[in-house]
């Protein structure tokens, strides 16, 4: 998975769980970082550090070890198969 793939991958995923939540992105970007840093992270435009992602997953509930295997998961089937 690219370092593009992760940030859509990430940001989708975000985008989708704050929705879920009925938080704005204001909401959720809390005291950690701002609105519109927030918002590139969910466009796929930055991607955060390993602790700031910590930080934003904490609040969807939903623990770091869950998504980094949902990453894998998309991972290998972005891979093409061996013959």
């Amino acid at each position: 998975m690219t370092k593009e793939d992760f940030a859509k991958f990430s940001g989708e995923y975000l985008k989708r769980r704050r929705y879920e939540l009925g938080m704005t992105q204001a909401e959720f970007a809390g005291i950690h970082m701002s609105e519109e840093g927030y918002s590139k992270i969910e466009r796929g435009k930055s991607v955060p550090s390993a602790l700031t992602l910590c930080v934003i997953y904490n609040k969807t509930g939903i623990s770091m070890d869950y998504i980094f295997k949902e990453f894998d998961i998309i991972d290998q089937e972005m891979k093409p198969e061996k013959e």
